[in-house]
């Protein structure tokens, strides 16, 4: 039974980010990471659009293999495809996520952490001493690991969290279905990304444009499917690229769930600690949560190699990573949530008035700030969003 002092599941940008910064912060650990796919970033299932600073905190985009476009503006698009052009700054870039998720495992691995592929977490049971014992499959058959800290960031199924009794449901509201193509041979600014709102469009949630390159983009949408007429996902996506790029390629079809609600209650237990979609940490107004998955990493895996060298792992302990996260973002997350909840409850009208009110702002003052500003002057209905926000 091989013994190590950090166990982690799932090799996406949580646990990767977990297991580097657990051998920084304790290079004598044994650190190993499972990673059930033959490949580590393969199938993709996102956007993979994230913001610059968030990013940078982490690796240097600018001319790295990772990277497929840098973006600069926004453009949101009304129901009735009235655009509004944001001011130009450096917003963000569009990843590569089989390459930027290789990298982070490599990274870890030239720490010293193991990263190993194809190899799936299939239980968990306590075992001795408040270790865990984690039960593993892979093609060279099955055996069990024995871990002093056991970290989850096995996305949005939360086995690990499950098999340690955590609460990870996510009420059916909150779980969105996400369907994309990359499309090629349509017209779009190359360096913006595109978001339309819509409830024929995307219902409870947003369809949007993220551009790979000229020509090529990640087109796709997400929606509450309580929220839908019945139509599931890639045909909502079907419909709108029909009508907005009718001669459009369509090629690599993903489809995938994306968890729109808050942290969940408790991210640890004795010996455990979840972090990335696992835990719910995605932001629940935009769907984005690659840059909050490595936050969540970087701390579980500086909580864990803590813990271990002090000796104690017991929840109590580890409630640290938990009060960290929540300062972080966690408590942001709430006020996301409260407001998401509140522009479900308006209808297409509602959204084409105020893009109306917007594009009377010159275009080189529309940041988001002034944009909810002017907003809450202009159309008053906006005040108990705004309201529910800060509270």
């Amino acid at each position: 039974m091989p013994d190590v002092d950090i166990l982690i599941v799932g090799a996406g940008p949580a646990g990767c980010v977990a297991a580097a910064w657990a051998k920084r912060a304790a290079p004598e650990l044994d650190v190993v990471v499972l990673e059930r796919d033959r490949a580590v970033g393969t199938p993709v299932r996102c956007a993979e659009g994230v913001g610059d600073a968030g990013l940078r905190e982490f690796a240097n985009p600018e001319g790295a293999p990772w990277v497929a476009r840098k973006i600069s503006r926004v453009i949101f698009i009304a129901p009735n495809d009235s655009e509004v052009r944001v001011a130009e700054r450096d917003v963000g870039w569009i990843l590569d996520r089989t390459r930027f998720d290789a990298f982070l495992a490599a990274e870890a691995g030239g720490l010293g952490a193991a990263v190993l592929v194809g190899t799936e977490a299939a239980g968990m049971t306590p075992g001795p001493h408040g270790r865990w014992d984690v039960r593993v499959r892979s093609a060279r058959g099955e055996t069990t690991y024995r871990a002093k800290v056991v970290i989850g960031s096995d996305g949005v199924e939360a086995m690990v969290g499950r098999w340690a009794g955590l609460e990870t449901r996510v009420p059916a509201r909150d779980m969105e279905s996400c369907a994309q193509y990359v499309v090629r041979g349509i017209d779009f600014d190359p360096d913006a990304i595109y978001l339309q709102f819509g409830h024929d469009i995307a219902p409870g949630g947003y369809a949007w444009v993220f551009p790979k390159g000229v020509g090529i983009a990640n087109v796709g949408l997400g929606l509450v499917a309580l929220k839908s007429d019945g139509r599931n996902a890639r045909e909502y996506l079907d419909a709108w690229l029909a009508r907005r790029y009718p001669r459009g390629a369509c090629a690599g079809y993903t489809v995938g769930g994306v968890i729109v609600h808050t942290t969940v209650t408790q991210t640890y237990t004795d010996g455990v600690l979840v972090a990335g979609d696992a835990a719910h940490m995605i932001n629940p107004l935009s769907g984005g949560g690659i840059v909050n998955a490595m936050k969540a990493g970087r701390l579980a895996g500086c909580t864990a190699a803590a813990a271990i060298r002090a000796g104690d792992t017991s929840a109590r302990r580890l409630a640290a990573y938990h009060h960290a996260w929540m300062e972080l973002l966690g408590l942001d997350h709430l006020k996301y949530y409260r407001i998401k909840r509140a522009l479900e409850d308006l209808d297409d009208e509602f959204f084409n008035a105020l893009a109306r009110t917007v594009n009377a702002i010159p275009q080189e003052r529309r940041t988001l700030g002034r944009i909810f500003t002017h907003a809450l002057v202009k159309h008053p209905q906006l005040i108990p969003v705004a309201a529910r926000f800060f509270m």
